[in-house]
């Protein structure tokens, strides 16, 4: 019975609970649009990294990424590739000879970070060959060939074919030059890979570095689904001479960034609850106002406090439960459909790819985020039933019933 007096409470006044009906789904819709596009930041900026960049995890010998001193290279790397060759859930793997070194044109000189990679290999593993803007992925150039960021061609004046000589320290410690053609260059969101990468064949680094066959860093994929954490502990335990991290290790500052956007996106969820809270809170406490006669009248002819006190908690949670759904679903639409035709931010791109982000966004939310938001509209439904309520019961009968 107090559900259904509630209910017809409510829309005594339609044009007051439509407004208020109204709010809770724009500002539910609003919620969703703006989660999914903080979260396409995040997983735009961390997929990339992954993918072009630390890989799912790598493994090095455990002092070699303190200084990046060549002679620390993995001892037996044939193992390890054979583990993770047998593991299911790694997908590819490629090796990689590093050296920190120069590069130099006829009119510039920087430093830069060398690896010497298998083209093969690197394409499954980092996709670098979906990277390559002009010239070709190690095609083109008989001898000696290197891709270079857009950032660093653009920095040393170089184009495709043009001459750069890379100068580092070989395993003797002897100052080492090559000279290098420009077979390609990567056009890429990672200042890293853009500025102050040199990718050459490893078989032309190892040579001039005089270190064989060895290799410094392994990197690998893994399938959709897989705890990158737990498969670079379990594959640690089986080497456990060598140094395997996960992505979260390589770079805390994914990680952080990760939590800091869950957090940015509870606080939007606590000041956008709030302000419909606020919103919920005058809308009912002016419909108590109006009825003190009557809710006076109803205590009066014996109607106990706490039944009045439980219907109007129940009509503000009708006003909520009917808007948040409906925002909810609207919100839900909006980042499914723009998740798939993306958000075209061209014409911003060249400041979005200074800092490591894509120029097409793609909206996404989890489904605990929206059971996280589901929570929330109840949460507040509830909270913010209490003060009309309570204010109700407070009334007095007599009082109430000689108001005008």
């Amino acid at each position: 019975m107090i559900a259904i007096i509630a209910w017809r409470n409510v829309w005594r006044n339609k044009g007051r609970s439509l407004v208020v009906i109204g709010a809770m789904v724009i500002g539910i819709w609003a919620l969703t649009f703006a989660g999914g596009f903080m979260q396409s930041f995040l997983t735009s900026y961390i997929q990339s990294a992954i993918r072009h960049e630390t890989s799912n995890g790598q493994v090095h010998h455990p002092e070699f990424t303190q200084d990046y001193d060549i002679q620390y290279y993995i001892k037996d790397y044939q193992s390890i590739l054979g583990f993770l060759k047998q593991t299911h859930a790694v997908e590819f793997v490629t090796t990689r000879s590093l050296v920190n070194g120069m590069i130099s044109s006829s009119r510039q000189a920087t430093g830069v970070k060398i690896i010497g990679i298998n083209p093969e290999e690197e394409a499954k593993v980092t996709e670098l060959n979906t990277l390559i803007s002009e010239g070709a992925y190690f095609e083109g150039i008989s001898s000696n060939p290197v891709l270079i960021g857009d950032k660093l061609a653009e920095k040393l004046k170089v184009n495709v074919r043009s001459k750069v000589v890379l100068t580092f320290q070989d395993m003797e410690g002897n100052i080492t030059a090559g000279s290098f053609k420009v077979a390609g260059i990567l056009d890429a969101s990672s200042v890293a890979i853009s500025e102050s990468s040199a990718y050459v064949l490893k078989s032309d680094l190892n040579r001039l570095l005089n270190i064989g066959d060895n290799i410094h860093e392994i990197a690998y994929t893994t399938v959709v689904g897989t705890d990158d954490e737990a498969l670079a502990k379990k594959i640690q335990s089986n080497f456990e001479s060598d140094k395997v991290e996960s992505w979260k290790e390589i770079s805390p500052a994914l990680v952080f960034m990760e939590q800091m956007m869950a957090a940015t996106l509870k606080i939007l969820i606590i000041i956008i609850m709030s302000a419909l809270a606020f919103g919920i809170v005058n809308t009912m406490l002016m419909a108590v106002l109006e009825r003190i006669r009557e809710l006076g009248m109803l205590m009066a002819l014996g109607m106990k406090r706490a039944k009045v006190f439980l219907m109007i908690m129940v009509e503000t949670i009708y006003l909520s439960t009917v808007g948040g759904p409906v925002g909810l679903f609207i919100g839900y639409a909006t980042v499914s459909y723009l998740g798939k035709v993306g958000i075209d931010l061209t014409d911003y791109s060249e400041g979005l790819e200074a800092i490591g982000y894509n120029s097409i966004l793609y909206p996404l939310l989890q489904p605990m985020d929206y059971i996280q938001i589901m929570i929330g509209i109840i949460l507040t439904a509830f909270l913010a039933s209490i003060y009309p309520a309570w204010k109700a019961i407070k009334l007095k009968p007599i009082d109430a019933l000689h108001t005008i």
